[in-house]
């Protein structure tokens, strides 16, 4: 007896996406458009999906604006806590107030040696998901867009001649929101 092959939906989004219907993006595969007709009556879902969209949460006391503020900042204090602390809303400091991409142009305002680089790699994908797992959960709207991705793939882009990374904790914070 032969197998029956099915196709696995498969979304993609990056901060820069177009704002096109599920299925219609770069390298998307949806069998059934209908099934993600609540995304495709939101603007800009896609880009919603992304780090670098600004929305307001918390994690560790600090008010982040981006997911990518978070992420920078938990790598950097690992060398100089005050300094991370530029990257808090709590600081009123430009970087803080900036969006995704100015948090991601100050990652390397400090170096890590070899012992935080590896302590970093040890705890870098628990700080994503960590942060993640706060925006979606203190925007109904964001959630909302999240669960309408329902249960496709989630890829990122990851820029140019890079080749796109499927982000799994997402689809794991998607599911424990279901």
């Amino acid at each position: 007896m032969l197998g029956v092959t099915t196709v696995e939906d498969r979304l993609y989004f990056y901060s820069g996406s177009a704002d096109l219907p599920p299925g219609r993006g770069v390298h998307e595969r949806v069998a059934d458009p209908a099934t993600y007709a609540a995304l495709a009556g939101v603007r800009h879902w896609r880009r919603m999906l992304s780090n670098f969209w600004p929305a307001e949460f918390t994690l560790d006391g600090r008010t982040c604006r981006t997911v990518e503020h978070a992420f920078q900042a938990s790598k950097i204090a690992l060398v100089d806590p005050a300094l991370a602390e530029r990257f808090a809303l709590e600081s009123d400091t430009e970087l803080a107030r900036g969006d995704g991409a100015a948090a991601r142009k100050h990652r390397k305002i400090v170096l890590l040696d070899d012992v935080r680089l590896r302590q970093w790699d040890g705890c870098k994908n628990a700080v994503m998901r960590d942060a993640m797992h706060a925006k979606f959960s203190r925007h109904e709207a964001l959630r909302a867009v999240l669960l309408a991705t329902r249960s496709a793939q989630l890829w990122h882009g990851t820029g140019r001649g890079q080749p796109p990374a499927r982000i799994d904790d997402l689809e794991t914070i998607r599911d424990a929101f279901a």
